[in-house]
Parts: structure tokens; sequence; C-alpha cells
């Protein structure tokens, strides 16, 4: 298993992202990277939502990442099953469908050919149809967000990562840029798969294939 105790350790969250969010970590089968006809692929989506009424602690910022460690551990396993990145989307299939269609494999699960990863590590509130981090976001979920993907391409070394969220993306490029973290991978953007316009969009199942075609498969 690969050692992230240390990402964002003396940082924001001081004893280290992934020691106080475990359940967070990128989610991925081992041997997704060893087919000799693709390359190293992650995918990246927006985040965990809850609708409004669920327990509160997630939605103070400072609590999540600043307040007493156990509470939120406390709410993270009562959680596990919504928050975890192991969990078989409905849409995952969709993505699924385009990877097998592209490179001839039968992906039966995405985990079995890509990294699966949510970018914001504190869930966002559902109100009515809205299903969006904007509304949510401070600057303490930039940083540390930020922070911890850095700290995951540094140890996995993907050739490819493609965010299911166009507004993730940007946050990512805007914390690259202030950080000064520079990269070789190749960081692009599909709107999600949940979304209506996902067959039609210039941004949506067209563009994902061609990133495949163009970066994924050797």
């Amino acid at each position: 298993m690969i050692d992230y105790s240390n990402i964002g350790k003396d940082g924001i969250v001081k004893d280290g992202i992934f020691n106080r969010f475990e359940i967070l970590r990128p989610a991925f089968l081992d041997n997704y990277w060893n087919n000799p006809k693709h390359r190293k692929l992650m995918i990246v989506a927006e985040s965990n939502y809850f609708k409004d009424g669920t327990d509160s602690i997630y939605k103070d910022p400072q609590t999540w990442y600043l307040g007493e460690d156990e509470p939120v551990k406390q709410f993270l396993e009562k959680q596990k099953k919504s928050l975890s990145n192991w969990k078989e989307y409905k849409t995952f299939s969709k993505l699924c469908k385009s990877m097998n269609e592209i490179s001839g494999l039968q992906c039966n699960s995405v985990y079995e050919e890509a990294i699966f990863y949510n970018y914001f590590l504190r869930p966002a509130t559902v109100l009515g149809a809205n299903r969006s981090f904007e509304k949510d976001c401070t600057q303490l979920d930039r940083e540390v967000a930020g922070a911890a993907l850095c700290g995951i391409l540094k140890r996995e070394k993907p050739d490819i990562v493609i965010f299911a969220s166009k507004y993730a993306f940007n946050e990512f490029e805007k914390f690259k840029l202030s950080a000064g973290f520079e990269t070789d991978i190749i960081i692009d953007f599909v709107i999600h798969p949940a979304s209506p316009n996902w067959s039609k969009s210039e941004d949506g199942k067209q563009k994902f294939e061609h990133l495949l075609k163009q970066y994924w498969i050797k």
C-alpha cells in the first residue's frame, strides 16, 4: 500500500491529511497500471455530497480541518459507505464503456483501469437540484485539496489525470500556479458523466474518449 501519511503533514492538517481523512484516500486495484496497452490514468471527481439535515460537523471548515480529531473520525466512520472512494458510482459504467470501446479491454470496474479520487476533502451540502462544491468552497478547502492532490501525484505518478469536474480542475490549476507545483503529467477535464449533456457536450464523452486515445492508449 502506498504510504500517504506524510502528505500535508505540518501544514494546515498538522498530523497529515490522510491520517485525519484516511477514508478519503484514492481508490484503485493493485494491478491497474500493469496493462502494457495503456498508461497510468487517474480520474478526479469533485466532492461528496449530503442532503441538508445530515450531521453538521462537516459544514464548518475550521472544525473539519482543525478541530478535535476524534469527532471527525467518528463522523467519517459513520458515513464510510457514502464517503469512501471505494464505491461503484452508477455513472462509472459510462466511463468503463468508453474505456472498453477505446482499448478493447473489458473494464468491469473503473478501479481496474484507473485511480479514483474526489478532489475536495470536505463534503458539500445538496440544496435542491444544486450539486456543486463551488457554493461551499473556502480558502481552507482550496489549500487542503490542492496540497493533498499534489502529494498524491508525486507518489502515484500517473501519466494522465482527467477531472470529472471543470470547477475542481480550475481550482487545482490555480493552486498549482500559486504553489509553484510543476509537473509533466497531462491534466485536463470533462464534465461529470452524470450530466444530462454527457453524450452531447464537447466537454463530455467525446472529449473523454479523445483524451484516452491521445494519452492513455500506448
